[in-house]
């Protein structure tokens, strides 16, 4: 395995670990560390955590290392904003009348609400024909997932409002879905202090 394809390895599974929540919230990501839980040499593990932040995944400091992200209530809400707002524009595209929707939203045999989540805005970013605007949802589904699991927690409403999206979404019921996916985000900001609260920082480095 060459240097490239080793380094798109960790890449990716990295991201996966993080963005799944494997590592609580502040914990410090050491290349060393990690290394050796991905067999590979530090060089690519820092590569990928470099990347990763580029992304906006990890948090990272000059001479500080990596850590897996804290969010404070007011980053919740400034990140379910920009949520409503990117899904809000993807669905003002003129396009969306021209487009299939149901093969874009496939059935799943087990669903957990962020797998879900993810799907819905992953579909219709597929059909939005802004390039820049896919992918800015991709970044945002990213950067997303980690919460998304507490936020159904604390919200049993969610799941709810969830599907009625989805319903909207495979009935082609664009103006609707417009309507509950404003009141999906702001009913979001409204419980980030919850969501917040229950993703309480621990300090850790990784052994």
């Amino acid at each position: 395995m060459n240097a490239g394809s080793t380094m798109e390895r960790v890449y990716l599974d990295l991201k996966a670990r993080i963005v799944g929540g494997a590592y609580p919230p502040g914990t410090r990501l050491d290349p060393f560390h990690l290394a050796k839980r991905l067999a590979a040499s530090p060089t690519p593990v820092r590569e990928a955590l470099h990347r990763l932040s580029g992304e906006r995944i990890v948090d990272s400091w000059h001479q500080e290392g990596f850590r897996q992200p804290i969010f404070a209530e007011s980053d919740l809400c400034d990140l379910y904003l920009w949520s409503g707002a990117l899904l809000g524009l993807a669905l003002r595209d003129p396009a969306l009348q021209q487009s299939e929707t149901a093969p874009l939203l496939p059935a799943m045999e087990v669903e957990d609400y962020p797998a879900r989540v993810a799907r819905l805005y992953r579909a219709v970013a597929l059909l939005n024909g802004n390039r820049e605007i896919r992918f800015a949802i991709a970044n945002m589904i990213d950067r997303s997932e980690f919460f998304r699991a507490t936020e159904a927690r604390t919200d049993p409403v969610a799941s709810e409002e969830l599907a009625s999206m989805e319903t909207a979404f495979l009935r082609e019921r664009w103006a609707d879905l417009r309507r509950k996916s404003a009141a999906f985000h702001r009913r979001r900001v409204a419980r980030a202090g919850r969501v917040a609260a229950e993703l309480r920082p621990r300090s850790q480095i990784i052994e």
